[in-house]
């Protein structure tokens, strides 16, 4: 039973107010063993039951077995967490739902914690990330949004340090692995981002746009969100036109690409905590305390 969280909170003895969000995945024991006690035949494959209480080293213990596609890398040490990433994704190809990732941001004006969940589609070679970088496997994440939603604005509010600042989580059950994520998001479209001048970017953008399913593209020709409900208009079914060709992506739809700069990876099979820092175009690797 694992569940998302978001806290301002970047150290235990202080508060800091640098906009930068911190999003955690974590597992509700005592809801785990309500579950397990109102379903005694239900086999939970991820919990061991036992006369003591649940720790973090009885996470995963009955996995060991499973999923040994790409284990070298992310079960290593001394292994760069963009190495071991590809990893995670290759292990957990055939779960529903692998692709989900939350993603952390500040409310500028309350300086409240927001978290939601959005699709990883993929990374992005953006030539201008490689300039002067020793990394081969490009690092930038690829998601999608609405130029409406609050996490745009939170995102980019001006007014705080730590502008662009964004922090995803990505749990992968399969191998009780969690990446926790911080860096610089940049978006791309409605002409209103200086990235919107980038071919590169907005070629990627019209890709994106056109790799989508017909209900997702449907999606933003919605009303506005967050505001009293009202019917939905009549929207262009699949996005697509009288002809059945795909339009193009209205000014609302967005690329989100996050820079990652901090990468702080835990794997609860061994407790094994290490935290990627980039400096000066490469990676400084460094194995904690979990």
């Amino acid at each position: 039973f694992f569940f998302c969280f978001t806290s301002p909170l970047i150290s235990a003895n202080r508060i800091q107010t640098h906009g930068a969000p911190q999003c955690y995945a974590a597992l509700e024991h005592s809801s785990a063993k309500s579950f397990l006690k109102s379903h005694p035949a239900r086999k939970m494959t991820t919990l061991k039951e036992s006369s003591s209480q649940i720790g973090l080293t009885d996470i995963g213990k009955s996995d060991e077995n499973e999923g040994k596609e790409g284990e070298s890398a992310s079960t290593s040490d001394d292994v760069s967490w963009r190495q071991r990433i590809t990893s995670s994704i290759a292990r957990s190809r055939k779960v529903r739902g692998g692709n989900y990732v939350q993603i952390a941001t500040v409310d500028p004006e309350t300086g409240e914690p927001r978290c939601r969940t959005v699709v990883f589609r993929g990374f992005v070679n953006d030539p201008e990330e490689q300039k002067g970088s020793t990394i081969s496997d490009s690092c930038v994440m690829k998601m999608i949004t609405d130029l409406r939603s609050n996490k745009v604005a939170e995102a980019t509010n001006s007014e705080q340090k730590g502008t662009n600042s964004m922090e995803m989580v990505w749990w992968f059950a399969k191998s009780s692995e969690q990446y926790r994520l911080l860096g610089n998001v940049k978006f791309v479209g409605g002409g209103k981002f200086d990235s919107d001048g980038d071919h590169f970017m907005m070629t990627t953008r019209k890709e994106t746009w056109g790799n989508l399913s017909d209900p997702a593209r449907e999606q933003f020709y919605w009303k506005d969100p967050g505001i009293e409900f009202s019917a939905q208009a009549t929207v262009p079914s699949g996005g697509r036109g009288e002809d059945g060709k795909v339009l193009p992506p209205p000014d609302n739809f967005l690329l989100m690409l996050l820079y990652p700069k901090r990468v702080d990876y835990l794997r609860l099979g061994d407790n094994y905590r290490q935290i990627d820092t980039l400096r000066n175009g490469d990676w400084d690797l460094e194995r904690v305390n979990p």
